[in-house]
């Protein structure tokens, strides 16, 4: 079931592709077709070109597209981290929280609640908008009206929750110290969320991204006129699938650089909230 369903991740993804590229490639197929036919029929107008010469370019070409590819990563990967941060700074909430207080206290519920409801808020955050229908069902009544109204809803998620924690203190219902562990933990998610609006707010520059492409049309190009002595039309192939390859590494790495998506190489941001939710439940639910 799972290689099935990885199987149709990468059809789709392939197919993606095939659609976003196929003008690049109308244009390749008709630029190499007409280098081809100049070739082979008006030998007085043909360029002919040193074979090394592509394989110059190709060397430049291979390090820009490391270093795109490599850039994008990295956003990726570090997007990654602070998810996996997320989901250790809510658990660890939750058995704080279940730990030092009993199980009919209404703040320690709210509390349970308002930590999944920041990881949902978080996630519509982080793409085009927090939906206030998924924290209808979780948060309390009256903490759901005030985060209905704020324009920043995380940060309002994590004000509730400290002076949920404040009051708890004021009650005597916790120490000091455990005040200021619990403090530290929601100081976390603050952290956390400061960190997803870099990643998102901060991407490649565009020059990079233009430069790459321009030299990828230029390379295709100048390719042919050093393989038409050798392989003739069947250059014209071999330069398509080049360009395919290419324009691929390209287009991926701009897919993964913007990981809160919902495309198929975007973190499971949908997995990972349910997931959190999951826990919280369990852990505030063991008495």
């Amino acid at each position: 079931m799972a290689s099935s369903k990885k199987w149709n991740h990468f059809i789709a993804f392939k197919g993606a592709l095939l659609k976003r590229l196929f003008g690049g490639m109308l244009f390749v197929v008709l630029l190499t077709s007409g280098l081809a036919l100049l070739h082979k029929y008006k030998p007085e107008y043909k360029l002919d070109i040193s074979a090394s010469l592509p394989g110059y370019m190709g060397a430049a070409l291979g390090l820009l597209l490391v270093f795109r590819n490599n850039t994008a990563y990295d956003k990726w990967w570090e997007a990654r981290k602070e998810m996996g941060a997320l989901v250790n700074t809510c658990r660890n909430l939750g058995i704080t929280i279940n730990g030092i207080l009993p199980p009919e206290n209404k703040d320690k519920n709210d509390i349970a609640k308002l930590t999944v409801g920041f990881v949902y808020a978080l996630k519509e955050h982080l793409r085009s908008g927090v939906k206030m229908k998924e924290l209808e069902g979780i948060l309390d009544p009256a903490d759901y009206a005030q985060v209905e109204k704020a324009a920043h809803k995380p940060n309002v998620i994590v004000n509730l929750m400290m002076n949920k924690i404040e009051h708890l203190y004021l009650q005597k219902y916790i120490t000091d110290i455990q005040q200021s562990i619990l403090i530290g933990q929601i100081n976390h998610l603050i952290d956390i969320l400061g960190k997803c609006e870099r990643i998102r707010n901060t991407p490649i520059p565009m020059a990079y991204g233009f430069l790459l492409k321009f030299f990828i049309i230029i390379y295709v190009a100048v390719l042919p006129l050093g393989m038409f002595e050798d392989l003739g039309f069947y250059s014209i192939p071999m330069v398509i699938m080049l360009y395919y390859i290419l324009m691929s590494i390209v287009l991926t790495a701009e897919e993964i650089e913007e990981p809160f998506g919902k495309d198929v190489n975007d973190l499971p941001m949908e997995q990972m909230a349910t997931n959190i939710r999951n826990n919280i439940e369990e852990i505030v639910m063991h008495h």
